[in-house]
């Protein structure tokens, strides 16, 4: 699934499970206040039918006058012929009824209850008691339509409490008002939904859009193709992606010219110098006089060296173009290529009579990049090794480490020992490529470990960590 695809799909996942809170919310909410706004209605219109029964009040006694009945029938037989919001009514829906101290039905607008005990209805029970007086009652148990919500306010006369009067509002009549209420939020929910879904789309597009671009010219230039860097309008992330990306490029470009021409040039120079080697060789052959001797015999030693740095250089440029090791690592057995080593390197062993130790062990590794590491490593403790001494090659797990008895390396060069043509003179020798160390620390990064050189008290150790 492209990013585009992916953003969109989160983004409707989000946008549903937050719509769906919502609604739920607003869709639970709903009902309750509707019927809240009626109750509040109800009870403003119960306070003032509660004043005008008061005062028709005698000897402190409700009396319902043939005036105020009448009143009253004439009130609930009205046809008010409204127009609320879009909804008619056409006629009250309000039951009003009028209860004494006792809690006797002394007027019923229906005409059905009266002479009855209402004491124990909790708008008559409450009120009566001095409280606020309200409840909702169901004709049909089992039919939540048929609920009558009842709203009580005290009649007083001089202070006293001598009656209750009642109204009660059927859901029916408030059902029209919560269903427009709900339909006018499923119609703007669902159009509020809508718009957002086509934002969604339209921003998953914009991005998958910038991304692509930025994408079809990473991938020319991983291809190795000279594609122009895309343009971007605006300051944000993906510009500031595409800016790296073309820094990059250009740097990487030249760290490849250069590394191309470095190795081109050390091919080259491989063949002039394998010939002044040989014809100095030839001289020192026929030269009797020592003056001439030194020199090609000078000649002689500068070509080697010169010949061992392009072998450096050119195994340096090999190990820097390699994004990976090859997938072939194998158990390696140390004391094997110590071997080898010491056989090519017989003669300068014994020239300052060093032994060599190596115990038992192996190495998950590459091979081929281990031997050129470890060589390394002994060469350089050869380098730097007093005479007479032992070089120690120590194995354990997955870490291989070389000790040498000689000078300690000063403070200020053991955080650079390991940077590119950076050497320390040997005692009596010329100082080094300053690759080898550099070579090492780049063949432990390849194997996702670490080159580790510190000061011992008998001299240096250089220990090659790779992951177990």
């Amino acid at each position: 699934m492209k990013l585009g695809q992916r953003l969109l799909v989160f983004y409707f996942l989000i946008l549903g499970l937050v719509g769906w809170f919502v609604l739920d919310l607003v869709f639970g909410q709903a009902k309750p206040l509707v019927r809240q706004s009626a109750e509040e209605t109800l009870v403003d219109a119960a306070n003032l039918l509660a004043e005008i029964v008061a005062s028709d009040v005698r000897n402190a006694e409700i009396v319902i006058t043939p005036a105020l009945r009448g009143a009253l029938n004439r009130y609930a037989g009205r046809t008010p012929d409204a127009d609320i919001w879009g909804l008619k009514k056409t006629r009250i829906h309000t039951h009003v009824y009028i209860t004494g101290p006792t809690g006797t039905v002394l007027f019923d607008s229906r005409g059905r209850d009266e002479g009855k005990d209402f004491s124990r209805w909790n708008d008559v029970h409450l009120t009566l008691q001095g409280r606020y007086g309200a409840r909702t009652t169901r004709s049909d148990p089992q039919d939540p339509s048929t609920s009558v919500m009842y709203v009580a306010a005290p009649i007083r006369h001089d202070g006293s409490l001598i009656g209750v009067i009642s109204l009660g509002k059927p859901g029916r009549a408030i059902e029209p008002f919560v269903q427009r209420a709900e339909r006018y939020l499923m119609i703007y929910g669902g159009l509020a939904l809508l718009v957002c879904l086509l934002l969604g789309g339209l921003l998953s597009w914009w991005l998958g859009r910038r991304v692509n671009r930025l994408r079809r010219y990473a991938e020319a230039v991983a291809n190795d193709q000279r594609p122009a860097p895309p343009v971007f309008r605006g300051r944000d992330e993906i510009r500031d992606l595409a800016d790296a990306v073309t820094a990059m490029r250009r740097r990487l470009e030249a760290r490849a010219q250069l590394e191309d021409n470095v190795t081109l040039l050390t091919h080259e120079m491989k063949s002039p110098l394998a010939a002044i080697r040989g014809a100095g060789e030839i001289l020192a052959d026929e030269v009797r006089d020592p003056a001439l001797h030194r020199f090609t015999d000078n000649v002689i030693h500068e070509s080697i060296r010169l010949s061992d740095l392009l072998d450096r250089l050119l195994a340096m440029a090999r190990l820097e173009k390699l994004e990976s090791l090859p997938d072939r690592k194998s158990a390696v057995a140390i004391s094997e290529l110590v071997q080898e080593w010491q056989q090519s390197r017989y003669s300068l062993l014994a020239e300052k009579q060093l032994e060599v130790s190596v115990n038992e062990g192996t190495l998950l590794a590459e091979a081929e990049t281990l031997k050129l590491a470890l060589f390394n490593l002994l060469d350089n403790a050869l380098r730097f090794a007093k005479e007479k001494t032992t070089i120690a090659v120590h194995v354990e797990a997955a870490c291989v480490s070389v000790d040498n008895t000689g000078p300690a390396i000063p403070d200020y060069a053991l955080g650079r020992i390991t940077e590119r043509f950076y050497s320390l003179p040997a005692p009596g020798q010329e100082r080094s490529s300053g690759l080898g160390l550099a070579m090492v620390s780049e063949i432990a990064s390849l194997h996702g470990g670490s080159l580790k050189v510190e000061n011992t008290p008998q001299g240096v150790q250089a220990k090659l960590i790779f992951p177990a």
